[in-house]
């Protein structure tokens, strides 16, 4: 029986990746040098990605991550924060909008699949509760001025505002870490 072949997340994954690694190493490669790295790495002619097995793919990556210092992560512990959790495609892009500041003043209330998004952005960035309250607390908020005192998120908008910001000082901190 054939081995499972690449995931379309797996492909998506690894495609990033790369692109991510010859930047950080600073190199200009073509697609054929990329071919031919995969090649090594599997001990067998590569043609394209979508010619790798389901083990290939996840070492190929796990490859990827180590050289860049990216901790390696099982699909099952991996969050799934990217994955729409509203089927509606109108829904989706409601709640994805919601609270920008060219969009409409549409207030949704925050569900707990919500919150659970920033539980989970926390968790990466190894953040407690705590330390998001003093954070909606201090002037550089997303919720505003009005909302400092008694910061608490109640709509959508408030989600969002929230893992948009999170998401920004995430994105800084790896970028420090990476120029370091």
């Amino acid at each position: 029986m054939p081995e499972p072949k690449i995931t379309r997340d797996q492909l998506r994954r690894l495609q990033t990746l790369w692109s991510q690694y010859v930047r950080h190493e600073m190199s200009n490669v073509s697609r054929a040098d990329r071919l031919v790295w995969a090649s090594e790495q599997c001990k067998r002619t590569i043609l394209s990605f979508n010619d790798l097995t389901l083990r290939e793919a996840s070492d190929l990556i796990n490859i990827l991550q180590g050289a860049m210092g990216i901790a390696e992560t099982s699909p099952a512990v991996r969050p799934r924060r990217y994955r729409s959790r509203i089927k509606d495609r109108d829904q989706a892009h409601a709640a994805g909008t919601e609270g920008r500041r060219d969009g409409d003043n549409t207030l949704t209330p925050a569900t707990a699949e919500d919150l659970a998004m920033i539980d989970a952005q926390l968790g990466e960035m190894g953040w407690d509760r705590a330390r998001l309250d003093k954070f909606l607390q201090s002037p550089s908020s997303p919720l505003g001025k009005t909302r400092r005192s008694n910061p608490q998120l109640r709509t959508v908008k408030d989600v969002n505002r929230v893992l948009w910001a999170l998401r920004g000082i995430a994105g800084k901190k790896t970028k420090a870490e990476v120029q370091a």
